[in-house]
């Protein structure tokens, strides 16, 4: 008998992981949606076998509860639901910040209810079940957090939801789960706190608009990120702020760098040299080199 996943939230990331679910693998998946429409959709697009408005169904008829809201929305919804877990029942989550709800869920589980974090680096500026699609996370990471000196903890849990991420078209990296924050600081958060930074001090004055319309894909690409949700990414930039913090004191370290670099008289070999490390770096994306890792 299949096991039953139920996910909190049909939205870009819980949508498609519904629909990849259904597609690639034999779980039976179950959801809930704050709007009623959005439930009838994922049922009428047959990507689940059920879905409610209200939390409670779903987590009794759940075998492995997803996450897959905003941190801070994950967290106190955990706290108020907690007393519904049953032992043997699995909690995960996707969010891209786990220190909140980290807190929040070490701090209310049932005994014998496990928890093991997972983290799918996929994504879009869009949201919502209707830009949902079952192939977001194929050639992506999937990031499986590891805290084996917790007692809710569960390796062979741990591998079940690598074996989830694989069959989704991911490649699986396992990261301590007090660490994951600082790296995806670099990666993500801080990233996307540049792509604002960058809109703004291109677009944000009176000459703007004319720049916006001058601008091309190079513009696009950097700034694309900043397109996002603002409620979500508040969320998790504001709850992962002490390593955004630290970031961007690195990318402050690293401006002046590069001012330096382009204040030498060397006809910008210094630049080139800067560029052509920053261009092997880059290369060594696993998504753009074709490389997968199942770690």
């Amino acid at each position: 008998m299949s096991k039953t996943v139920g996910i909190i939230g049909l939205g870009l990331l819980g949508g498609s992981l519904a629909k990849a679910l259904k597609a690639y693998t034999d779980y039976e998946v179950v959801g809930y949606a704050r709007r009623q429409e959005v439930c009838d959709a994922a049922i009428q697009d047959g990507v689940v076998k059920a879905a409610w408005t209200e939390v409670e169904p779903l987590i009794e008829n759940s075998d492995i509860v997803v996450f897959s809201l905003p941190p801070d929305t994950n967290a106190r919804l955990f706290t108020e639901t907690a007393h519904l877990f049953r032992p043997g029942q699995v909690v995960t989550d996707v969010s891209s910040a786990k220190e909140n709800f980290v807190r929040a869920v070490y701090s209310s589980i049932p005994k014998g209810t496990i928890f093991v974090s997972v983290h799918p680096m996929a994504g879009s500026e869009k949201g919502g079940y209707e830009v949902s699609h079952k192939n977001l996370f194929k050639g992506m990471g999937w990031i499986v957090l590891e805290d084996k000196a917790s007692d809710v903890y569960s390796e062979e849990v741990a591998q079940e939801l690598a074996e989830m991420g694989r069959a989704v078209g991911s490649r699986i990296e396992f990261v301590d789960i007090y660490a994951h924050d600082a790296y995806l600081a670099m990666v993500s958060h801080m990233p996307h706190l540049l792509a604002s930074i960058l809109t703004q001090v291109s677009g944000g004055d009176e000459l703007g608009e004319l720049r916006m319309k001058l601008s091309a894909g190079g513009f696009r690409d950097c700034t694309r990120v900043a397109g996002g949700l603002p409620s979500m990414w508040r969320e998790i930039i504001y709850g992962n702020r002490h390593n955004v913090i630290e970031g961007l004191s690195q990318i402050e370290f690293e401006i002046q760098r590069v001012k330096e670099i382009l204040s030498q008289e060397d006809e910008g070999q210094s630049l080139e040299t800067y560029l052509e490390r920053s261009r092997e770096i880059r290369g060594k994306l696993p998504y753009l080199t074709g490389q997968i890792k199942n770690s």
